[in-house]
């Protein structure tokens, strides 16, 4: 059984569009899609077993390509007036917490002063020791393999919906 699609219509209705517009349906479509992977990555992370919060949700961020045709869903942090992916310790400080629980750390120690700078402000001679290290959680990596099927497809559709809805709302169909 052979399955056949005819876009003929699609087609016709891409070209009459005039290029801004054909921009603003595909970057439309690319939206849509980059949405529905950062929806499915923060249920990842909700699911992985770290602590979440808003301020650690909203690191995971889609981005579509200016320049090009495509997205991207990635974690990582913003600094400036309002602050993306950071999460605030004990102490108050901003930690890049997403970074780190996706791929993991090290193990960490400290240095040791082995005896040097034995001021009186250093305070006391300690040797180095273990502070820990962040296992990995991996939840991007498992978005990736949970959407790789199906991304293709539904953006097909994405942007066959917002040609259509574009093409509607300035006359051309």
């Amino acid at each position: 059984m052979e399955a056949r699609y005819d876009d003929s219509n699609l087609q016709r209705l891409f070209a009459e569009l005039e290029p801004k517009r054909r921009v603003q349906a595909l970057k439309g479509g690319f939206r849509r899609e980059a949405n529905q992977v950062r929806k499915t990555a923060i249920n990842n992370l909700r699911s992985s077993g770290i602590r979440t919060d808003r301020d650690l949700e909203s690191g995971v961020r889609a981005v579509v390509f200016k320049r090009q045709a495509g997205f991207r869903v990635t974690v990582g942090t913003k600094a400036g007036k309002k602050q993306y992916g950071f999460h605030k310790n004990r102490r108050g400080e901003l930690k890049p917490v997403l970074l780190w629980a996706e791929m993991g750390t090290e193990d960490r120690r400290t240095k040791s002063n082995g005896g040097k700078h034995t001021r009186q402000w250093t305070g006391r001679l300690r040797s180095s020791h273990y502070t820990g290290r962040m296992k990995r959680y991996g939840f991007m990596a498992q978005t990736l393999e949970q959407v790789r099927d199906s991304v293709t497809d539904n953006l097909h559709n994405e942007i066959i919906q917002n040609v259509e809805r574009v093409a509607k709302k300035y006359g051309c169909k």
